[in-house]
């Protein structure tokens, strides 16, 4: 009957869903699906044998999931309990029939890219975007971008954002950039608050790679490489490049069987639309 038997809830923000919690909880119960919950701190029995993985929260959850479980290489579904909700869209006040269409197999699922940043040797995974920012955003600072060893420009900036199509419904578009399409094979690079006025958000292919080296900060002031807005890595001495690209494995995301992303962007961007005639 159903197509996901063994379902990891995970949350991160007890107090905001233990009410969620219950009742997921208690749905699974008398549909007989096998379930352990996942809350921060505690330790899975065993987490290769789950083909399902439930979070429950906003995107922020849905990022904290996806750094710890994306290894397990299961689809995730994300219940909104958040303001927006891009990657977590089952929203809970439909959750008693949605969630069983679901665990039926009733459900699209998509394969989304995300981004890897390699530094001083070690390699670090980021599903909405990467960010070079100083530790205070008044200071500028002076970077250089090449695409494939091909020298792209030289900026001075309050930082930079390489973000991935899920991540340019975030931070991304916050700072001016473009709005991708989901399974668009794209990263964006855009600039925080450029010394220019020609400086533009620019899309570039996925199988791009992409440095970044700090040619001048100031000298009171650290730059770091932020990933998904959760992980700060400071930049060191003279080791002052950085490199995205593409990461070889990819986030699998379940949505609802009706789900339209344009009509997510009209209901959660407030988009304004007139629909007389239709």
């Amino acid at each position: 009957m159903y197509k996901y038997k063994k379902v990891l809830i995970a949350a991160y923000d007890i107090n905001k869903s233990k009410e969620a919690l219950t009742k997921i909880q208690t749905i699974l119960s008398k549909n007989d699906v096998s379930f352990e919950t996942f809350l921060p701190g505690s330790k899975l029995k065993d987490e290769k044998s789950f083909d399902l993985i439930l979070v429950v929260g906003g995107d922020g959850s849905m990022l904290s999931a996806a750094k710890s479980f994306n290894n397990l290489q299961i689809p995730f579904l994300g219940i909104n309990l958040g303001k927006v909700g891009f990657m977590a869209d089952l929203e809970y006040g439909d959750v008693d029939s949605a969630l069983i269409e679901v665990l039926k197999g009733e459900c699209q699922i998509e394969q989304r890219e995300f981004l890897e940043c390699e530094y001083e040797g070690k390699s670090f995974s980021a599903f909405n975007e990467i960010v070079l920012h100083t530790q205070k955003s008044y200071k500028l600072i002076e970077f250089e971008v090449k695409i494939d060893q091909n020298f792209v420009y030289n900026k001075r900036a309050d930082g930079l954002i390489i973000s991935t199509a899920t991540g340019s419904t975030a931070y991304s578009l916050s700072a001016g950039g473009p709005i991708l399409t989901p399974l668009l094979e794209a990263f964006v690079i855009t600039s925080l608050n450029p010394l220019s006025l020609s400086a533009r958000p620019l899309i570039i292919p996925s199988d791009s790679k992409i440095s970044v080296e700090v040619v001048e900060n100031p000298e009171d002031t650290e730059c770091f490489i932020i990933l998904d807005g959760n992980e700060e890595i400071p930049l060191k001495g003279d080791s002052r490049i950085f490199y995205a690209h593409k990461s070889q494995s990819q986030f699998k995301l379940i949505h609802p069987k009706e789900h339209d992303f344009f009509e997510a962007c009209r209901g959660k961007l407030n988009w304004s639309i007139s629909q007389e005639g239709k």
